[in-house]
């Protein structure tokens, strides 16, 4: 908001002071508010494009609903005086910061907005606002910077019709000590040291037996059929959960979970990857609207996820 209105006033006062009171104060009234306005224009059009403006990028992963701080740097470049500076922010809520380039050749301030969804939430710096001393006139500086953060997959109760792991590994396989998952080409077996959460139908009893401690087999690369499940391209972020939680349960009961969303897939077959799935599902960006398009699925896909977080679809599983 402007304050010529003001400034209009007070040059008509001045100038009835002059008429009808005093003319030496009435002309100082006048050549005092004249130069003021004249000076705070100068040093509004001398520094209007002489700065710059930085959004810091963001980085690891944070929750739903967990603070998330940013930073706005400005600098100046050459001679720059502005007294009023207000960076605008877009992320999902409009966040006005406010700041001053006077005496200092740079200035950092500091924002904050809380995550509101699964996925990436965008943090966008859309203009700043300019004001001069005097108030008299302000404009809006487009900018275009954008930084993001990867938010986890809320821990929700799977909500849709039941699905089995599409297939199980074999018990009975036998597995030798120190193959790596591929050997020579052909799959083989890896293990590990069994950890709390591990599904028992990994544990290899013979390998067991021998090192006198439990041990489990990583499945992923050993060719087993996973289930796969398909986001839509234009999901809302509760499909993130929903898929997330689904994946889990799969997990737990021994089986191996690709997540397809957007032409890219993750897959996952024990605790330790799944939390990996969950960090990649982290930075996938979900919709903002709910939209009906038409999807072409894969020909493999065994569970749809679509619009608010629904199974669309279920494909009868082996």
């Amino acid at each position: 908001m402007t304050h010529i209105g003001s400034y209009v006033q007070i040059m008509f006062f001045a100038a009835l002071f002059l008429i009808f009171i005093s003319g030496d104060i009435g002309w100082a009234l006048i050549y005092t508010v004249g130069g003021i306005i004249v000076i705070s224009l100068a040093l509004f059009l001398l520094s209007k494009n002489r700065f710059s403006v930085k959004l810091g990028e963001l980085s690891g992963v944070a929750s739903v609903n967990e603070k998330i701080e940013f930073e706005v740097t400005l600098k100046k470049k050459g001679f720059c005086v502005l007294p009023y500076v207000e960076v605008c922010i877009d992320a999902e809520h409009d966040i006005h910061l406010r700041t001053s380039l006077v005496f200092r050749n740079s200035v950092s301030i500091k924002g904050s907005f809380r995550a509101n969804h699964s996925g990436l939430n965008r943090v966008k710096l859309t203009n700043v606002i300019l004001r001069d001393f005097a108030g008299l006139v302000q404009i809006s500086v487009p900018f275009e910077e954008e930084t993001q953060k990867g938010v986890l997959p809320k821990k929700v109760d799977y909500k849709g019709p039941e699905v089995f792991p599409s297939v199980l590994p074999d018990d009975s396989g036998e597995a030798e000590e120190g193959v790596s998952v591929m050997h020579g080409g052909l799959p083989g077996y890896e293990h590990r040291e069994y950890a709390a959460g591990d599904s028992l139908r990994r544990v290899d009893y013979k390998l067991s037996a021998k090192k006198q401690k439990l041990m489990v087999r990583l499945d992923e690369s050993t060719g087993y059929s996973s289930t796969n499940l398909f986001i839509e391209p234009n999901a809302l972020p509760p499909c993130c959960d929903n898929a997330f939680a689904l994946a889990g349960n799969l997990i737990m009961r021994g089986g191996t979970v690709k997540i397809t969303h957007k032409d890219e897939s993750f897959t996952a077959a024990t605790p330790e990857t799944l939390q990996k799935l969950r960090e990649w599902l982290a930075f996938r960006e979900f919709s903002d609207k709910n939209e009906i398009a038409e999807v072409t699925l894969p020909e493999d896909t065994n569970v749809v996820f679509s619009g608010n977080g629904e199974v669309r679809a279920v494909v009868p599983t082996a």
